[in-house]
């Protein structure tokens, strides 16, 4: 179940819905459940029986078991900012994105429950500077339960069932006055967590809904950063001394930890990041690639003065070594499957030998090796799994056998049928999903597709178009296992067809690469492709072929590229100042709609400049003063520590950001 309270925030496309908390039906347990049933006798009259009432019971045990000392890869959706990223990160509050919206509130973090505090996260995300990150150790569930003489302070795990003492965890040990630096307090761990829902235009769902855990600490500028995503459950315990309601009505029980002694943290999910400077933020990087490429251009070497070799480069050429089988060097053209614009050329399929697809130019004695390349390369993809090219020679067989069937029926009809139609059998479901993949290049090497590194540098977009006749030629290459007979060339094309659709000749795909440090930090990227008209084209992939090239093929003509993140990859941040040392934030306030129309609030009542905390109690009490929120949860305060989703917008001849 889920609060009633809500709030919408427009995005680069549709809404994100932000949800105080979803309680699951059942928190993990034991429980015991009973069925009574009673019978009454309802005979009257004088000749009835008398029969006692009769009471029947029955009652069964089952537990509800879900995750306490581990989390599954499939419940982190992802972090932010993504492990392993460089960039400017110092006005970040870290997130995590947890594919399960119940599970921060399957358990609970206090020692006894309290039926006042359902919406209390039983996960908190803490993070640690470079300097002072703990070593994560991975032991037993035994060795935590029976720790070492070093050990930090952690209390006795109660059993539950399907837990054994081999179970293997991830602990941290972290000083208790750095812990108390850290730790959130009550109501702080609640305005950290909160669900994220997806809308579309139209309101409709929009993906799975997902659970966010916030960070209450900026990361440090110019330095390394680990987040880890810690276990409370049932360590806060009742404060006799605070009023109900306060902050600090329940606090953590370090044991009677020293100040340097260390207290034990079960650590769910761990990551690790860089800051940098201002030009590597999401804004600071889609300004460097405008301003470096104020036309992203195509696909294509740089401009040459040399007239003839020119008119090869605008074409997507690359000259490249060139080994003769008589042992000659010499140079020839190449162009991937990645063109700059349209391609009239033309080469007879199927083929019997990539030699037959080398073209020669005479006026200039050089060779044009792309399609050979092209056919070759399916060739061997195909046979590099014996499944496939197995699997693809049983079928092509048994497809010449039928057609051999219908073709001596039809010369010799007086004859009685073989007992089965002649009907070709379909392409196996396997084999039909490996062809089409290989049209839209899943599996081909990256140096076909980009083959000089100077065609794609770095921070740059590259427009394109997909040659129809170089897939067709790599379909072609893969299609030829088997065919060695004058007969297996006469089948091919209507055997292909109706394994390839045709092919890519007339497919009418075009599309953009990426390269930017954008793809490794933002891994939640879109590209959106729009054509002349205005209507947005369909995507037949989109794929990041490494940390920082991203791949997006799309069906039509795009006359330009939208580029964002998705409204659930959002993150949450601070505002900063001019100060060189970034020491003042603050932060302008969103009306209901997640306009950022309300006054600016500075950061000095509610971040300490020296630990980059967030004080979460005195923030919202600030916001809630301000927009005159009656109701302030986690959903409230999402909306408004959100940052505005930014996005590029790439034309197939110029660049501009809006």
């Amino acid at each position: 179940m889920s609060t009633e309270q809500s709030v919408d925030e427009t995005a680069a496309k549709g809404k994100v819905e932000f949800i105080q908390y979803h309680q699951p039906g059942l928190k993990d347990g034991v429980y015991r459940i009973q069925v009574e049933q009673s019978i009454h006798s309802n005979e009257s009259g004088p000749g009835a029986r008398r029969v006692p009432p009769a009471a029947f019971t029955e009652s069964r045990t089952f537990a509800v078991r879900g995750e306490r000392f581990s989390l599954p890869p499939e419940l982190v959706q992802a972090v932010f900012p993504a492990d392993g990223s460089l960039g400017e990160h110092s006005n970040v509050l870290p997130h995590v994105i947890l594919t399960r919206s119940t599970l921060p509130w399957e358990r609970t973090p206090l020692k006894e429950e309290d039926a006042a505090h359902e919406d209390l996260p039983w996960l908190a995300l803490l993070l640690f500077d470079d300097a002072e990150k703990p070593e994560p150790s991975v032991i037993t569930l035994g060795e935590l339960r029976q720790p070492s003489g070093e050990a930090g302070k952690f209390p006795a795990v109660a059993d539950e069932p399907g837990q054994t003492d081999k179970d293997k965890l991830t602990v941290i040990d972290v000083e208790k006055g750095l812990l108390q630096k850290l730790l959130p307090s009550t109501t702080g761990l609640a305005f950290l967590t909160h669900v994220r829902a997806g809308k579309d235009d139209g309101g409709a769902p929009d993906g799975a809904e997902t659970a966010v855990v916030i960070c209450n600490r900026l990361p440090k500028k110019g330095a390394l950063s680990a987040c880890h995503l810690v276990s409370l459950e049932g360590r806060l315990v009742k404060n006799p001394d605070a009023a109900e309601g306060r902050p600090d009505e329940y606090l953590f029980d370090y044991q009677g930890a020293g100040e340097t002694e260390t207290v034990r943290l079960v650590s769910l999910k761990s990551w690790s990041f860089a800051c940098a400077d201002e030009k590597q933020s999401f804004v600071g990087l889609i300004e460097n690639l405008n301003h470096q490429f104020k036309d992203p251009g195509t696909l294509r070497l740089p401009t040459s003065t040399d007239a003839e070799a020119e008119a090869f480069l605008a074409s997507g050429f690359v000259p490249l070594p060139h080994l003769l089988r008589q042992s000659g060097k010499t140079v020839s053209w190449y162009h991937g499957p990645l063109i700059p614009g349209e391609n009239d050329a033309t080469v007879g399929l199927p083929a019997r030998a990539a030699d037959e697809l080398v073209r020669y130019d005479p006026a200039r004695g050089m060779f044009d090796v792309s399609y050979a390349a092209a056919w070759e390369l399916g060739r061997l993809l195909a046979l590099q799994s014996k499944q496939l090219s197995v699997g693809l020679y049983n079928w092509k067989r048994a497809n010449a056998q039928q057609l051999k069937q219908a073709e001596q029926q039809l010369l010799h009809p007086h004859l009685p049928p073989l007992g089965q139609e002649a009907v070709p059998p379909a392409p196996p479901a396997d084999i039909a999903a490996w062809f089409a993949d290989l049209a839209l290049l899943r599996g081909v090497p990256f140096n076909y597709l980009v083959p000089d590194e100077r065609m794609l540098p770095a921070e740059s977009g590259r427009f394109f178009r997909l040659d129809g006749m170089w897939v067709d030629c790599l379909l072609d290459g893969a299609f030829s296992i088997g065919r060695v007979t004058q007969t297996d060339y006469a089948q091919t094309q209507s055997q292909k067809e109706s394994l390839t659709a045709g092919g890519g000749e007339d497919a009418g795909v075009t599309g953009l690469l990426l390269r930017s440090a954008l793809v490794a930090g933002w891994p939640g990227l879109v590209v959106d492709a729009y054509d002349a008209a205005g209507n947005k084209l369909d995507a037949a992939r989109t794929e990041r072929l490494s940390d920082s090239v991203l791949l997006c093929l799309f069906y039509g003509e795009v006359s330009r590229a939208e580029i964002h993140q998705r409204p659930e990859m959002t993150h949450f941040g601070l505002d900063t100042s001019d100060d060189p040392a970034n020491t003042v934030y603050s932060k302008k306030l969103r009306d209901a709609q997640g306009v950022e129309v309300g006054p600016t609030i500075s950061s000095g009542a509610w971040l300490n400049a020296e630990t980059r905390v967030v004080d979460v109690d005195a923030l919202a009490s600030v916001i809630k003063q301000e927009t005159g929120i009656e109701k302030f949860t986690s959903a409230q305060f999402a909306l408004q520590m959100i940052e505005g989703v930014k996005r590029v917008t790439l034309y197939a001849k110029a660049a501009a950001t809006t």
